[in-house]
């Protein structure tokens, strides 16, 4: 059976999987309090990274990201290429247990084992794997309102409490000039908006394909502005310094709440926040599974479950000795040397490519439109 998801759920997902991990921490810490700014600025960029997975899309609309990478490139190179991809969604999903692994036990099970934490992440978030495209979708599309809505809450109940929240945080404002905090805020383009690489598996599921693009930048757009807003509260609740060196200033900011019965809120934070992680972690073991299951032929990827849950438990202890070495691979490491070229150059050059080949195989009627427009 054919699985399809309608634009909404699209919505739901690229937002709940955007958010599971970005809103833990404070993004462009080099920006300091214009780092909210910096978010806004790179809104457009992330839009056409969007246009930019689209437009192969729209060229292969039956085709995800695993698939069309061979009649790009041809069987080797692309097929190579795919592989490539999902060893790509496989360790980002190893990263994100081990993110969510570090707040559990630095929160609230400090004495806890780190491998059982780690195990018992794994099997929840990759049920929602086994469980398949449509079930996650429908899920999301539950969550996400009550999800704002928490949220809504959360941040009302954080400025209501009494000498919390401290404006003057916010300044001086545009204390670097523009293109030095563009500069600051260069690794926005691999995370978040980067990350959005993994919907070109899913794409082709929706049922309403004209609407793909409409959906995905105003989801774009809906993560920028969240993400500045979820920025602005950090700096005007904890300050630039203690913002940029908590391990996870989410957390602590909202551990600030003090109105009487609502004073003790850290289980309920973390299950939210975990709740993130396992939309995240769920789609992109999906995706794994079924780029893998696309590649051999498999009629049902939820047979490749098992498989790739064990493997994301291996990598998210395996990736590093401790969290700050974790923590300078993510930032440091990979988005130079991994998420750049599979985020940008490939399907950049995959799109070039495309359009070389295209003009190769039709150069009369190339020939004939330039001929018109003279």
């Amino acid at each position: 059976m054919e699985t399809k998801i309608s634009p909404y759920q699209l919505f739901a997902i690229m937002v709940l999987f955007s958010f599971g991990s970005s809103i833990l921490f404070f993004l462009t810490p080099d920006a300091k309090q214009d780092a909210w700014l910096v978010l806004l600025f790179y809104i457009p960029v992330g839009m056409l990274e969007q246009l930019m997975y689209i437009k192969l899309f729209y060229q292969y609309p039956n085709d995800t990201i695993v698939t069309y990478m061979p009649k790009i490139f041809g069987i080797y190179i692309g097929s190579l290429v795919s592989v490539l991809y999902i060893i790509y969604f496989t360790y980002q999903a190893g990263r994100i247990i081990r993110d969510f692994t570090e707040l559990i036990l630095i929160s609230s099970m400090p004495e806890m084992s780190p491998f059982i934490v780690a195990i018992t992440l794994t099997i929840i978030f990759v049920y929602g794997a086994f469980s398949g495209l449509e079930n996650i979708s429908r899920a999301a599309q539950l969550i996400l309102p009550l999800w704002i809505f928490i949220f809504i809450v959360l941040f009302l109940l954080i400025y209501a409490t009494p000498d919390v929240v401290k404006f003057q945080n916010l300044k001086p404002l545009l204390e670097k000039d523009i293109p030095s905090l563009i500069k600051d805020g260069w690794l926005l383009v691999t995370f978040p908006y980067g990350e959005t690489v993994l919907f070109t598996m899913f794409y082709s599921s929706v049922n309403d394909s004209k609407k793909v693009r409409k959906i995905s930048l105003f989801a774009i757009l809906f993560l920028g502005c969240v993400l500045s807003l979820n920025t602005i509260m950090f700096i005007t609740t904890l300050g630039v310094k203690i913002a940029t060196s908590a391990l996870f200033p989410l957390f602590e900011s909202m551990r600030l709440v003090q109105l009487g019965f609502l004073s003790k809120l850290d289980i309920l934070i973390i299950i939210i926040m975990i709740s993130g992680g396992f939309f995240k972690v769920s789609l992109l073991t999906y995706a794994s599974m079924s780029g893998t299951a696309q590649l051999i032929k498999l009629k049902d990827p939820k047979y490749l479950a098992i498989p790739f849950g064990i493997a994301i438990a291996i990598i998210s202890r395996l990736i590093a000795k401790n969290y700050p070495e974790h923590i300078i691979t993510g930032l440091k490491v990979n988005p130079l040397q991994v998420n750049f070229p599979i985020q940008i150059i490939v399907p950049l050059i995959a799109l070039i490519v495309y359009y070389i080949r295209k003009l190769l195989k039709n150069p009369k009627k190339h020939n004939s439109r330039s001929s018109k427009n003279k």
